[in-house]
């Protein structure tokens, strides 16, 4: 199995990373990707320990094949990954359950060609009720009488906290990790074992155990034996 360091050039020297190496496959090119370039710079983790890959489609079929062809691209490099993450949101796409399939088949049969861990970060019914974490706990099911969950989410309940609430802000991306990530954790954590409790998905998020394996990261720079898994 190829080593995990990765070299990252600066100016007129080279500095090896010599921790594990994550990458975040995630959709859009605005909140998400925003959000985690912001985690990554919160944690100062190094450019080499994380890389954040938004793709240009959303249907979780599709984000999941990308993240198994990089896998297998960095496989071949003799830099493989130690994990990648599927930042993936539920909301109406067809393909999800598809998609989580696939990462589950792929931990049991292809991951041992390269030892990389595939892991499914889900919100359901989005990548916002995240966000509306920073805010308040909320179990709450979105999308009732057949509109769009993620859109009724947005227009229900985030806005009231954030109003005018836009996608690409950054600015407030920032402030919401630097101010509201703490309460955003507990908030999640809470919500997310309520709802495995009950027996369902809906709502909740696993952006607060990809959080804790960021900042896992930072403070120990490899996964022990025991974190050689996706977050539970």
């Amino acid at each position: 199995m190829g080593s995990r360091k990765r070299n990252v050039g600066t100016r007129n020297k080279q500095i090896r990373y010599t921790g594990d190496t994550v990458l975040i496959v995630c959709e859009g090119k605005e909140t998400e990707p925003n959000y985690l370039e912001e985690l990554k710079h919160h944690f100062s983790l190094n450019q080499a320990a994380v890389v954040v890959d938004p793709t240009s489609g959303s249907a979780p079929n599709s984000l999941v094949k990308h993240a198994k062809d990089e896998i297998k691209k960095a496989c071949k490099l003799g830099n493989p990954y130690a994990k990648v993450y599927c930042v993936i949101d539920k909301d109406q796409h067809p393909t999800y359950a598809a998609a989580l399939e696939d990462i589950k088949n792929f931990n049991e049969s292809t991951r041992k060609e390269c030892d990389t861990v595939l892991c499914a970060i889900t919100s359901v019914p989005c990548f916002e009720y995240w966000i509306l974490m920073h805010y308040v706990q909320t179990t709450k099911s979105f999308g009732t009488g057949g509109s769009s969950p993620c859109g009724q989410l947005i227009s229900t309940e985030l806005k009231r906290h954030i109003p005018g609430y836009e996608k690409a802000n950054r600015a407030l991306t920032k402030i919401l990790i630097a101010q509201k990530l703490t309460t955003a954790r507990v908030n999640s954590a809470v919500t997310y074992n309520a709802a495995k409790s009950a027996g369902t998905d809906d709502p909740s998020s696993k952006m607060h155990l990809l959080v804790d394996e960021l900042e896992y990261l930072k403070q120990n720079k490899h996964f022990g034996e025991d974190r050689k898994r996706c977050p539970l």
